[in-house]
C-alpha cells in the first residue's frame, strides 16, 4: 500500500508541479504589478484547488487502467488465474488510494491559495493607509 501511494504522490506531483510552474511564471510576468500578480496567482491556485477536488470526486467512475499509476501497479495483477476479480479489487483499491492522495494535496494548494489571498489582502489595506 505505500507503494502504491508513493506513485500516486510521484503522479500527483508532476503535474501540480508543471501547474505551478505556470502559475510562478505568470505571476513573474505580472510582477511590474505586485498586486495583480498575487491576486491572479491566488486565482490560480484556487482553480487548480477546484480542479483536484473535482478530479478526486470523479474518480471512481474513471477508467484507470490507461494512466501511469496502473501501469506502473499493473505487473503484479496480470498473468495469474482470477485476473479479473483482482483487477476489479486492484481498480478500486488505486482509486481510493488515488482520491485520498488528491484530496491530501489539494488541501495543500488551497492553503497556498489562502495565503497568496491573504497577502493580497494585507497589501491592498497597505494601499488604502493615508500618506
Amino acid at each position: 500500500m505505500d507503494t502504491l501511494r508513493d506513485i500516486a504522490d510521484y503522479a500527483i506531483r508532476r503535474g501540480m508541479g508543471y501547474a505551478a510552474l505556470g502559475i510562478g511564471l505568470v505571476m513573474l510576468v505580472l510582477a511590474a504589478n505586485p498586486l495583480l500578480a498575487l491576486q491572479s496567482g491566488a486565482l490560480m491556485t484556487a482553480a487548480l484547488w477546484l480542479a483536484m477536488w473535482g478530479m478526486a470526486l470523479r474518480l471512481p467512475r474513471i477508467d484507470l487502467r490507461h494512466t501511469r499509476l496502473w501501469n506502473a501497479f499493473a505487473p503484479a495483477v496480470a498473468g495469474e488465474a482470477g485476473r479479473r476479480l483482482r483487477e476489479r479489487e486492484t481498480r478500486r483499491q488505486l482509486s481510493v488510494v488515488l482520491a485520498e492522495r488528491l484530496m491530501w494535496h489539494a488541501d495543500r494548494a488551497g492553503m497556498v491559495a489562502l495565503g497568496l489571498g491573504g497577502l493580497t489582502l494585507a497589501m491592498l489595506g497597505y494601499r488604502a493607509l493615508p500618506g
